[in-house]
């Protein structure tokens, strides 16, 4: 009788592995995505919107951002289009407790920040830059302004030193 189930029991064990080492494979980028949704799913300011956002990870992501010491770093960011003046963003993200959970967040104007690149990966990018020395108060009624907001850290992963590079 249990021949007659061996091919059965066989294809059902197989099945269930190859289950096992997906969802095993697939927990850095689960953890990610979970890290960018943090930063998307904060409310937003009045009078603002999102232009753009995206979020990526690996070992040697931009040489390591932050020092990453062999761990994944996750990089996650939103552009947004704005009426806000600077100083009413900066004032709002740097209150806002959805963030204050999330270790470094970022926040860039246009003309501050410059988007760097892995050379050998164009998908991989993440923001650096400086703040203004002093933030512009003024509302930007006629035409709003790009800000970027980004978050990112380090995680420890299941592949440990075969993580995504």
């Amino acid at each position: 009788m249990f021949r007659k189930y061996k091919r059965w029991i066989t294809a059902v064990v197989a099945l269930a592995i190859v289950g096992w080492l997906y969802y095993f494979i697939s927990h850095d980028g689960r953890v990610a995505k979970d890290f960018a949704n943090k930063l998307y799913d904060t409310p937003l300011p009045p009078e603002t919107r999102i232009i753009d956002k995206g979020y990526d990870y690996g070992v040697l992501y931009g040489g390591g951002p932050w020092g990453s010491g062999g761990h994944p770093t996750v990089v996650a960011y939103i552009k947004i289009s704005s009426r806000l003046s600077e100083k009413e963003l900066v004032n709002y993200y740097s209150t806002l407790p959805e963030l204050r959970t999330i270790n470094g967040y970022e926040v860039y104007f246009k003309g501050y920040a410059k988007r760097n690149k892995r050379f050998n990966e164009g998908s991989r990018s993440w923001y650096e830059g400086t703040l203004p020395a002093h933030f512009n108060k003024k509302r930007n009624e006629k035409e709003p302004i790009e800000v970027i907001v980004q978050v990112r850290t380090t995680f420890t992963s299941n592949l440990g030193e075969f993580a995504r590079s």
